[in-house]
């Protein structure tokens, strides 16, 4: 039977498999292999990045998206670093193109939590949402039920 279980563990391993794929061709000798897709070094970048970003939501569900888009960006990064230390070019301008990539991930979800937001509390700023989301976390927490975290919701 399908269940969300089910889904983000398949997931997981299918994760797994394109990140050890991408990092050999990331690596490896390979340069220009993005040429035989149609793409473009810095395309093929954006839609690496965009693509493990969305892979780690979906694998990670109870992780931070914004914790999970910064380790991403890290991981841009750091696979910058590594191509200097396998001979392939080092470039800025690569892991900006991982960055959007990680931005285009990011930006809807975050987008469509302002809007959860406002249609709950249009008029509240964030830092009401957040001692109101404390004061509500004492409260279930003294009577033993621990809700969802309005804040977490709210700004994840």
């Amino acid at each position: 039977m399908l269940t969300p279980r089910r889904i983000v563990m398949a997931a997981r391993l299918g994760f797994v498999m394109a990140s050890l794929g991408m990092a050999v061709l990331m690596l490896g000798p390979f340069q220009g292999l993005e040429q035989v897709f149609g793409l473009n070094d810095k395309t093929a970048h954006g839609v690496a990045f965009y693509g493990v970003t969305t892979g780690l939501f979906l694998i990670a569900p109870r992780q931070r998206r914004d914790d999970l888009a910064l380790f991403v960006v890290a991981a841009a990064f750091a696979a910058e670093l590594l191509q200097g230390l396998t001979g392939r070019s080092v470039s800025i301008v690569d892991f900006l193109a991982g960055s959007a990539g990680v931005l285009a991930a990011w930006a809807p979800g975050r987008i469509e939590q302002i809007r959860q937001t406002f249609r709950r509390s249009p008029d509240l700023t964030f830092g009401q949402m957040a001692r109101a989301d404390r004061r509500l976390r004492r409260r279930r927490m003294a009577v033993g039920r621990p809700g969802p975290s309005l804040v977490r919701t709210a700004l994840d």
